[in-house]
């Protein structure tokens, strides 16, 4: 193993108790006792933006992960091979525990913003008989919020028109941050989301102020008006209060 990531970087008497993101997290639901089991296993590190977190179609990866902290931009190539971002994820997201059941990643992933993951290395999951019916039911309850999750993004899309999508947008980023003022991506980012361009997005967010559904704040950060936004992101009929 790389001797990097070889020694468990938590706090002593810190990991999944003191973590925000516990109630998200596919190994801080599980209860005291069990969670016990899997804290000499965590690996604790920060990410870079930008960091490559899981290549789709990768196989028999060594560890999964799990976001800690920051935000993370899920990518999904076609048959034309060009990766495209498909949604976004925070806290407790797991990354490639599909190696835990021996499938390839169906997905890529890579750090949007700088942050933490905790770390678990695969063989010593299955050496220590850690992947039992309980870990199983986790697991299947964590695609189903993934699933869900991913649902929401394929909603957007399809919302008409781009001050709809963004608006929408803008309530997912909140969610992901826990709050009202969103540090918000790249205008490029936000373009390749939404198939669109930055001049666009750069204008829409402009109309979005001036419609009241946020304010600036400086460059990077905006504090959303929620049900101005839900409004909004409702698509044009109900803009027009149809």
């Amino acid at each position: 193993m790389p001797p990097s990531r070889t020694t468990p970087s938590l706090p002593p008497g810190g990991g999944c108790g003191l973590c925000a993101g516990q109630q998200q997290c596919l190994l801080g639901r599980q209860d005291e006792k069990r969670r016990a089991g899997w804290k000499p296993l965590l690996v604790e590190h920060p990410v870079r933006k930008g960091e490559l977190l899981l290549r789709q179609g990768q196989s028999g990866q060594k560890t999964f992960k799990i976001v800690k902290t920051g935000i993370v931009v899920v990518l999904c190539s076609g048959e034309d091979g060009v990766e495209r971002p498909i949604g976004l994820f925070g806290a407790g997201q797991p990354l490639g525990s599909t190696a835990l059941v021996q499938e390839p990643a169906a997905v890529s992933c890579r750090a949007l913003t700088a942050g933490r993951i905790c770390e678990v290395s695969v063989e010593a999951v299955l050496q220590q008989g850690l992947l039992d019916s309980e870990l199983l039911r986790g697991l299947a309850q964590s695609y189903a919020h993934t699933n869900a999750r991913l649902a929401d993004w394929a909603r957007i899309a399809r919302i008409r028109g781009v001050t709809g999508q963004l608006a929408a947008t803008l309530l997912q980023l909140a969610h992901l941050q826990r709050s009202s003022l969103v540090r918000l991506p790249s205008h490029q980012v936000l373009a390749d989301l939404l198939s669109t361009t930055r001049e666009t997005i750069a204008r829409t967010l402009r109309q979005l102020a001036l419609r009241h559904g946020l304010v600036r704040r400086d460059r990077w950060h905006c504090e959303i008006q929620r049900d101005v936004l839900a409004g909004l992101a409702g698509g044009p009929a109900q803009q027009a209060g149809i």
